[in-house]
């Protein structure tokens, strides 16, 4: 734990965007998910329902943790996720 706190992470460099259209969801993708090394990607349900299984998942970036490395644009099959320079 002490390593992370000396840790120096780069400033903020891009806005994160998903496309929601493009993204094949959490469960049946989520490879943005695992391979982020800032964890800027959150998932949650679109819907719920009581007593019910959540079958579909929204997508999205925080991208106040990203630091622009590329990781998730390599490995999102769909290429839903775009990086956009500040």
């Amino acid at each position: 734990m002490e390593r992370l706190r000396r840790l120096a992470l780069p400033e903020r460099t891009v806005r994160v965007q998903v496309d929601g259209e493009k993204c094949l969801g959490t469960p049946r993708c989520g490879k943005c998910l695992r391979n982020c090394p800032s964890s800027v990607f959150i998932t949650f349900p679109k819907g719920r329902e009581k007593g019910k299984v959540c079958e579909e998942w929204e997508l999205v970036a925080n991208d106040t943790l990203c630091w622009g490395c590329g990781v998730c644009l390599k490995v999102c099959p769909a290429g839903a996720i775009t990086l956009h320079p500040l």
